[in-house]
């Protein structure tokens, strides 16, 4: 009679890396990058991590505080600036601009940020530097805290609309000239204003209507700034 088998040694397994909040916001910022903010829940971590979700509950509270985890280390891959009064607008551009790309690198992230003032170190590491280099480029103080708020959720929303077209599936190319097309049938009676801009309200790429946005906001913020 055969012996039963010998139950299997875990000596030969690779050993799990210890759970720490480090690994598991690595791990959840992984799945982030590929797949987007939906498939980042304390489950799908758990699974990642061959552990239960009740031990990531020792280190991180609830998805809530997890997601605002997320959002406060995409924020610190923004580049921040040394303010200069002679390339502010400059700065603030590059700034708001580096805000949009990681958080199109990040698909969903931007949703977190939405209704929620970010309080991580990261995020008023980077508010504190968008403030000086408002101040800097002359703005008034309130003005430049206003701003402070302003100028990322013009970003933000931007950034909300390119991920809805990404989960969608939708090229914002193909949309806008679906939205092109709509316009060409309008009765010019009945909508005469939409007629004849038509062309101008489908022009122009997501880059260039984003840079016009916050160059129309500097704009009011230096006529501002002469008045008082």
């Amino acid at each position: 009679m055969e012996s039963p088998p010998r139950p299997r040694s875990t000596r030969g397994r690779p050993a799990k890396a210890p759970l720490s909040e480090d690994v598991i916001l690595d791990t959840a910022m992984r799945v982030l990058r590929e797949e987007g903010l939906d498939a980042v829940t304390m489950r799908r971590l758990a699974t990642e991590l061959d552990t239960g979700p009740a031990s990531l509950y020792v280190y991180i509270r609830n998805r809530d505080e997890l997601l605002n985890a997320l959002l406060d280390r995409v924020s610190a891959m923004v580049p921040l600036e040394e303010p200069d009064p002679d390339r502010w607008r400059e700065q603030v551009h590059r700034m708001v601009d580096g805000v949009l790309k990681v958080m199109e690198e990040h698909r969903g992230i931007a949703r977190v940020a939405v209704a929620n003032v970010p309080t991580g170190e990261n995020s008023l590491r980077f508010a504190d530097n968008l403030l000086g280099v408002l101040l800097a480029g002359g703005v008034t103080p309130r003005d430049a805290a206003w701003a402070c708020d302003i100028l990322p959720l013009i970003t933000v929303a931007s950034a909300v609309e390119t991920a809805t077209y990404q989960e969608r599936g939708d090229e914002q190319d193909a949309v806008a000239g679906e939205i092109a097309a709509v316009f060409t049938t309008l009765p010019a009676d009945r909508y005469p204003n939409l007629v004849r801009v038509g062309d101008d309200l489908v022009s122009g790429d997501g880059d260039e209507r984003f840079r016009f946005s916050i160059d129309t906001f500097l704009d009011g913020l230096v006529a501002r700034a002469a008045r008082s």
